[in-house]
């Protein structure tokens, strides 16, 4: 129609349904060779309706007339919003806010007293080694800033009580520095970081390559709170560094295990779930075979599995061979 209010009273009535979530959009030229109408979205923030208009012809007119009733419907859906629309429930919230201590290399405290802990990275815990390198690199990069908190909206707060946040200074997410330079590891725990953990890997496999940090040769410093797999049960639910040699290794479905012990009897296992053995293969590690009848350092947090004592590792940089 040339008269754009009867173009507009045409498209009202050619409305025949909402659209379902992720319809995706269909080219114009797709449209074109379609029977027996036009079919094409319009979308207005989070509104989105499909029509179908009758294909008279493929005249130049017609086109024009199609784009013509696009651009008044999409007018016409922002004019008539009653309300703004909802943001998905996958999108991050966001908040500005300044630095006012770093706790660790992964964690943060902003103005008021909330701690914030980083989505998808992990650092070395108080007297693992690099511990004081991660803390130092996280302050020069945050502390008296103001930072922009990307916050996972599906669980705001881990169990601590802590924001989980993706960090940016201006440009710069604070996360992917810090994997960056070798100063921490990959750790995903859903449902926040998913989204990213892909890219978050192929940045420490750029430090591991480097052999950056966590990934450059040790020194062979003897960890603080050092304890012996045989004294593991003992301390529970605590993060240790802990002395032993693997004398036994198995595979199962979900996961690789890592018989440990001081003599010969197994006293905890090291565990290593299916989507981290991607990590050891980043160094061309295979845990079956290269941690066998070796004295190694975990480090990790004791867990009680079914009586037994069991430490969760998702990195090469949490256990060390001892030469």
């Amino acid at each position: 129609h040339k008269d754009p209010s009867e173009t507009d009273a045409c498209i009202k009535r050619e409305v025949v349904s909402f659209t379902y979530k992720n319809l995706s959009a269909i080219s114009l030229t797709a449209i074109a060779r379609r029977k027996p109408c036009l079919a094409g979205r319009v979308e207005a923030s989070e509104w989105k309706l499909k029509f179908c208009l009758p294909l008279q012809s493929r005249s130049p007119a017609l086109w024009t007339g199609f784009f013509t009733a696009g651009f008044i419907f999409t007018i016409f859906l922002y004019a008539h919003a009653g309300q703004p629309p909802k943001k998905s429930d996958k999108e991050i919230n966001l908040e500005y806010s300044n630095v006012t201590a770093v706790i660790d290399g992964d964690t943060i405290e902003i103005q008021g007293g909330k701690h914030v802990r980083y989505i998808g990275i992990d650092t070395p815990e108080m007297g693992e080694p690099l511990y004081e390198e991660a803390r130092d690199k996280n302050k020069e990069l945050v502390l008296g800033k103001t930072v922009r908190l990307a916050i996972c909206k599906a669980e705001q707060t881990d169990k601590h009580g802590r924001l989980l946040a993706y960090v940016y200074t201006g440009q710069t997410m604070v996360n992917i520095e810090l994997l960056r330079g070798g100063y921490a590891r990959i750790l995903t725990i859903p449902p926040c970081g998913v989204e990213k953990a892909e890219e978050f890997r192929l940045y420490q496999k750029e430090a591991m390559e480097k052999k950056t940090g966590l990934w450059g040769k040790k020194k062979g410093a003897i960890p603080r709170d050092l304890i012996s797999a045989s004294d593991a049960v003992r301390f529970t639910d605590e993060r240790k560094a802990i002395h032993g040699r693997i004398i036994e290794v198995h595979k199962g479905k979900k996961a690789i295990f890592l018989g440990m012990g001081n003599d010969t009897k197994v006293r905890l296992t090291i565990v290593i779930f299916k989507p981290d053995e991607r990590n050891f293969q980043d160094l061309n590690i295979n845990p079956l075979t290269h941690y066998l009848d070796k004295e190694v350092i975990i480090y990790g947090r004791i867990k009680i599995y079914k009586n037994f004592p069991e430490v969760i590792i998702g990195s090469p940089s949490q256990i060390e061979i001892r030469e």
